[in-house]
């Protein structure tokens, strides 16, 4: 008995040799619970900057760039997710620019956002507001004993 020839036309012209690795309501349930999370998150994160606004902090400072950042995030992760309730088929097959909207951007936000981290801490460190007291003090050094 020969194997059927695989016609490119016809994509079920041979039977699928995987099945999916999870069942469909283990990934309606996980899609369910990061959406929720990214949604509190987003909240949570609007309202920081609401507070930062509202009682007069700096508006271009680490912590407002900071929080902008992760606010963009946490929306675009929310939009993707929750394009997965409707049609996670659909979710896939995206625009170039909407897919790398969704999915290639977040990772580029995440890299700022170390990135201005690594500047704080940086700038912090040479200004000598974010280094412990006991640098000062040389607590690290090992006490000789005479």
């Amino acid at each position: 008995m020969a194997a059927p020839r695989w016609d490119p036309l016809r994509n079920d012209s041979l039977p699928p040799t995987l099945t999916p690795a999870v069942p469909p309501y283990v990934k309606l349930g996980l899609t369910s619970v990061y959406t929720a999370f990214y949604s509190l998150l987003f909240v949570f994160i609007y309202a920081q900057l609401w507070l930062v606004l509202r009682y007069g902090h700096k508006r271009l400072s680490y912590q407002s760039v900071f929080l902008f950042l992760c606010l963009l995030w946490a929306s675009l992760r929310t939009v993707l997710f929750s394009f997965y309730f409707r049609d996670f088929v659909a979710a896939n097959a995206l625009s170039p620019f909407v897919f790398w909207l969704l999915y290639c951007f977040p990772v580029c936000l995440q890299f700022f956002t170390l990135t201005l981290m690594n500047l704080y801490f940086t700038q912090g460190g040479w200004q000598g507001k974010v280094v412990p007291k006991c640098w000062h003090l040389r607590c690290w050094q090992s006490k000789a004993v005479s």
